[in-house]
């Protein structure tokens, strides 16, 4: 009667995993379809759209001649370089200001939920409103920013901020820096909020000074998030497109000709696909690379944090 009951408990329990497993197929099924839908089949397309050539209908098979096209093309290297420059420099430009905006919205002041609040308005424009605006700014005939600019420095030459290519570059920075940094500030000061009062309590007690209790406390816990956030950074500057296309075009010359750009433009307006396709294929090595790259300082920041905090 016993082995009975156990051979009933545990043919129940095979059928109560087995359905299990199911349910968590068809729970990632509508996932899995959608991800092959529109992420596997794009990137298999592209493949095999940049291994052919289409002249005047006729489509050819020729193999990695796209792509020997692309390892000799001068624009491409400078694209790809662009694209480094414009993604390191978004990534400093997002962490330190939304860490200096987290710090400065952690503390205790009247009115501090109504600051956080108007914070987070730069991530909820569209981006064609951001451009105008941002457009509409560095006019060199009325842009409120020359006139300021001829008011503290004494320019008094209208300047072009977006016909000059260290100021188009720098520009573009600073309009994506300004509209992305409240996100990256945001979860840093949900981060901030989870350090327990009371370390910094016992640091005042033993004399820490700001600084000392930032290195010490503050720093080392943000470091997890901190890492994500510049993964996430590299990211989203790494495929950014729509600001930079909206404002500039890539202009002028190359200058703010990132890859995207680069790649837009090949394919849509010298109607060049089958290039443009192999520079896409080149371009999400890139980024595999690069997303590798960080994950790995990651992990390795993240470890030697813990083994220091474990010899200490």
């Amino acid at each position: 009667m016993q082995g009975r009951n156990r051979r009933s408990f545990t043919s129940a329990s095979q059928k109560g995993a087995g359905g299990s497993s199911r349910l968590h197929l068809k729970l990632l099924a509508p996932i899995l379809i959608f991800e092959g839908l529109f992420v596997v089949y794009p990137i298999v397309k592209g493949i095999l759209i940049a291994l052919q050539q289409t002249n005047y209908g006729t489509t050819k098979w020729v193999g990695f001649a796209n792509f020997d096209k692309m390892f000799g093309d001068p624009y491409f290297w400078a694209s790809v370089r662009t694209t480094f420059e414009f993604t390191l420099s978004m990534v400093v430009v997002w962490l330190s200001l939304g860490l200096g905006v987290a710090l400065l919205t952690n503390l205790s002041f009247k009115g501090r939920t109504l600051v956080r609040g108007l914070l987070a308005i730069p991530w909820a424009v569209p981006d064609i409103p951001t451009v105008i605006t941002f457009i509409v700014m560095l006019d060199p005939n009325f842009g409120i920013l020359n006139h300021i600019a001829s008011v503290l420095f004494g320019v008094n030459h209208h300047i072009l901020w977006f016909s000059q290519s260290d100021l188009a570059f720098i520009s573009i920075v600073a309009m994506l820096g300004w509209k992305g940094f409240p996100f990256f500030g945001l979860v840093i000061l949900s981060s901030l909020s989870s350090i327990p009062d009371d370390l910094y309590e016992a640091a005042m007690v033993d004399g820490a000074g700001t600084l000392r209790r930032f290195r010490s406390i503050t720093f080392p816990a943000l470091v997890p998030t901190l890492s994500l956030l510049a993964l996430l950074a590299f990211i989203f500057s790494f495929q950014q497109f729509t600001l930079i296309y909206l404002t500039t075009g890539g202009g002028p010359g190359q200058a703010t000709s990132t890859l995207a750009i680069y790649i837009y433009n090949t394919a849509f307006q010298y109607f060049n696909y089958n290039y443009a396709a192999a520079m896409g294929v080149g371009g999400l090595v890139l980024a595999l690379l690069g997303t590798i790259v960080f994950v790995v300082v990651e992990r390795r920041v993240i470890r030697a944090r813990y083994l220091q905090e474990g010899l200490a």
